[in-house]
């Protein structure tokens, strides 16, 4: 298999996964999850201002959210993440808008930047790091950046 047919292959599994993660998150597989993120993961979250540290890290934070949090979720929609090979390394780009069920609530969009690592032949991401974007507004679009 030629080394493009290879990277394309590892750009499919990675859009997968991360589709995949968010519906984990949506029915409450936490193990599913997490068979996508490395013990040793470091990740900046949206709503916890130190950096966590290992999947131990992040249990303790999802744990210390308010019960009912994933259900107040109507959905999690994703674009086309954008994908860059760099050997045993991914950079992984995407941007999602979480719904929720109270159709009064604005959907919060955030921008997410993962580094994947594959480990015995397996990609984990060992790093992840994500922002809360402001409300989108007419003038301000991604073909407008200003």
């Amino acid at each position: 298999m030629a080394e493009s047919d290879h990277v394309d292959q590892d750009v499919r599994w990675l859009t997968a996964a991360v589709t995949d993660m968010y519906d984990a998150y949506m029915s409450s597989d936490r193990a599913r999850a997490d068979s996508y993120i490395a013990q040793d993961v470091t990740l900046w979250d949206t709503e916890h201002e130190p950096l966590v540290r290992g999947l131990d890290g992040l249990n303790a934070l999802r744990d210390s959210r308010p019960a009912g949090s994933a259900e107040a979720v109507a959905g999690i929609d994703v674009t086309e993440p954008v994908i860059d090979i760099l050997g045993d390394i991914a950079l992984v780009r995407h941007t999602f808008a979480v719904r929720f069920t109270d159709a009064a609530v604005a959907p919060e969009r955030v921008r997410n930047t993962a580094v994947w690592q594959r480990r015995d032949g397996r990609w984990l991401i060992i790093h992840n790091h994500e922002d809360v974007l402001p409300e989108a507004s007419p003038q301000h679009t991604q073909e407008d950046p200003q």
